[in-house]
């Protein structure tokens, strides 16, 4: 009951900021982890606590095959007995993208009989959870905050052309990990035309594309970074691919081309940050 109430109030909250998610539950937790929830290009395997409203546990188990998790944490609930919904919220992990912090060694035992070890179980005390304010405070921890101009890519992505390939159709969601982490300027022009620089541009003000390439390549060449964040670094790269386009048969020499692929990976690295 305590899963189906949690995961309906993540969900919903992931709704209301627009945000695509995906939700698996497992049948029984003996992997360590009750809930897996994608979100904002993260991957969060969490394991679920439940104590009573008033109770004084000041210790849980954990499983130790979260920590080969890319991103596992533990969620520790108390719930109200007549409503069987959560009241307050502690929080056992850490940044989004970021493995659980380490579990500690003292091996935990049944709570029953004979008290008999379980080596793949950990004692994890209260006093190393956070407490997190509210169910919105939770969701910031688990999947972050979305920057206005990565969600404004996304809606502007909604409008242009579905792409067929499995990898450009994740990202135009907003799931932005699927772009592949050896991507560079070669096999940047799909990623680049799921967009229209031109109309980003246009909706900024900043109509002028060929002063904007100019000026962004300007100060890249001068600082071997490219300037701005997700939303104008999308529009460089459209843009310097249109260029290259025009200037065909010509290529970038190879000075031209480690710039190039600077920018492939500055756009990756701020979207998936």
């Amino acid at each position: 009951m305590l899963e189906y109430h949690l995961s309906g109030a993540i969900t919903s909250e992931l709704l209301i900021r627009d945000q695509p998610f995906e939700l698996l539950r497992t049948d029984c937790d003996r992997d360590g982890y009750d809930l897996v929830i994608e979100a904002n290009g993260i991957i969060r395997h969490i394991q679920l606590k439940g104590q009573v409203l008033g109770g004084t546990a000041r210790e849980v188990t954990a499983h130790v095959n979260l920590a080969t998790k890319p991103s596992a944490c533990i969620i520790w609930m108390t719930y109200d007995p007549l409503t069987m919904r959560p009241v307050s919220y502690r929080f056992f992990g850490n940044p989004p993208g970021e493995k659980i912090p380490p579990l500690g060694d003292r091996i935990a035992t049944h709570s029953r009989g004979k008290k008999k070890q379980r080596p793949d179980h950990r004692v994890i005390f209260a006093k190393r959870f956070e407490k997190v304010a509210d169910l919105e405070e939770l969701v910031d921890r688990l999947f972050g905050r979305r920057h206005p101009d990565v969600s404004a890519l996304i809606d502007h992505m909604a409008a242009q052309p579905e792409p067929t390939e499995p990898w450009l159709a994740a990202v135009r969601t907003g799931r932005f990990n699927a772009i592949p982490e050896d991507c560079d300027w070669e096999s940047s022009a799909v990623l680049a035309h799921l967009i229209d620089g031109y109309a980003l541009l246009e909706e900024q003000g900043r109509e002028e594309a060929g002063l904007f390439a100019d000026e962004a390549l300007s100060a890249a060449g001068k600082t071997g970074r490219w300037p701005g964040g997700a939303r104008d670094l999308w529009i460089a790269l459209f843009l310097e691919h249109r260029r290259w386009r025009f200037a065909s048969p010509h290529e970038p020499d190879p000075g031209q081309r480690t710039l190039l692929d600077t920018l492939v990976r500055q756009l990756r690295e701020a979207l998936t940050s």
